[in-house]
């Protein structure tokens, strides 16, 4: 296969305000929002293509953002030709595909498109010596297949809405994946070339942020103890707007969960707000991600910055299953426990118990606990007096 494709790149920034978005959010108050919009379009070529695209963010000091459009609007087309390369007349099929896909911030899926075309069949004559001629020839296109199709997706959750504040850029990445299968003689010419346009649309809408500041400043989070953080910031209480503070928590710094609620009067003096986390029994140790979410009734919320805090891993009951994988027989072996009594729990993939007993006063590192049927196992063994647990896989084969 033949792949001819040049590369033409030009960019076109166009703002404007937008009353057909933006009529659909709310501003407290029950204003309208305005809106900005931001336009690129970009002329694509053939073979597996690439690009990114950077559009502003919203500075959270001038505007709020409510909702986020993103569209692709997509022109392509197709040329293609064909020629037999076998001494005897030949039937031949074209299948073309081709997958337009855009990833970036506010999807957590990418925005794709899909086409399939099918072309012929193309009855043609023995090869006769003379390329990109003849009966034994044939051009097809250019071929529009793709006349300014639109894809969009409209984001309002508060959480990825967070991902476009800011004072630099959002970069998304577009990708165009085409090609075609020919199906015939064993023997033949062909090429193909896929070009066309598209346009990428970021549309926001704002309301002004005078009606919802950000009260959180000062934000730091320290460690307390080994498992224990204390997380504190200052907030100005303004008795006109009606919100509250969520303390949100994450292990990779991107997916975060809500790990407590504190009421905007909940203010200790002078001295701001505090919240003291606590790391679960059984959570691992290492870095933890805290930030404030300022909640208001509205349902509109803003963030703070990211603070991290160090945290150790609880000591547990450390223990291994041996053998791992097992033929049916398995035991214990102890690494750190020390206790006069232990639960040992066995559950299969359903969460069904299937063991349950109780071993007093290990007299050695190992001990045999059951025999079990093929399949994937979780033991788990508690200290009965600390309640400190251990959980290990099984294999049986």
């Amino acid at each position: 296969m033949k792949n001819n494709f040049t590369l033409k790149l030009f960019m076109l920034f166009v703002i404007c305000v937008s009353a057909r978005f933006t009529a659909k959010a709310q501003c407290p108050g029950g204003t309208s929002p305005g809106g900005v919009a931001f336009d690129t379009t970009v002329s694509t070529s053939s073979g597996s293509y690439a690009t990114t695209f950077s559009f502003p963010k919203i500075n959270p000091m001038n505007s709020q953002v409510r909702c986020v459009r993103l569209c692709l609007t997509i022109t392509g087309r197709v040329s293609m030709f064909l020629e037999n390369n076998v001494n005897a007349s030949a039937n031949y099929n074209i299948s073309y595909n081709r997958k337009d896909s855009l990833l970036g911030p506010g999807l957590n899926t990418p925005l794709t498109n899909n086409i399939t075309v099918a072309y012929g069949p193309y009855p043609l004559a023995a090869s006769d010596g003379n390329p990109l001629s003849g009966p034994d020839f044939v051009s097809i296109g250019p071929d529009t297949v793709l006349r300014s199709v639109t894809i969009c997706k409209t984001i309002t959750d508060s959480v990825d809405i967070s991902q476009f504040y800011g004072t630099d850029s959002v970069t998304y990445t577009y990708k165009i994946k085409a090609g075609a299968t020919v199906t015939g003689s064993g023997d033949y010419l062909f090429s193909v070339s896929t070009s066309g346009t598209v346009q990428y649309h970021l549309e926001y809408c704002l309301c002004n942020p005078i009606f919802l500041p950000l009260h959180v400043y000062e934000f730091f989070a320290n460690r307390k103890s080994a498992g224990q953080a204390e997380l504190g910031w200052m907030g100005a209480n303004d008795p006109t707007v009606n919100y509250h503070y969520e303390v949100e928590m994450s292990r990779n710094g991107h997916n975060f969960v809500k790990v407590g609620n504190v009421d905007r009067h909940e203010l200790m003096g002078n001295s701001g707000y505090s919240f003291i986390y606590n790391k679960q029994a059984l959570e691992p140790g290492g870095t933890f991600f805290f930030r404030i979410k300022q909640v208001y009734s509205s349902g509109y919320s803003r963030f703070s910055d990211i603070r991290t805090v160090e945290l150790d891993a609880e000591p547990g009951v450390k223990f291994s299953v041996y053998p791992n994988p097992s033929d049916g027989r398995i035991g214990i072996k102890f690494d750190n426990y020390n206790g006069t009594k232990a639960l040992v729990q066995v559950y299969d993939t359903r969460g069904q118990t299937v063991v349950q007993k109780e071993i007093s006063s290990p007299a050695s590192s190992y001990q045999v606990i059951a025999t079990l049927q093929k399949g994937v196992y979780w033991v788990k063994l508690t200290d009965v007096t600390t309640k400190q647990s251990g959980v290990n896989q099984l294999f049986i084969k």
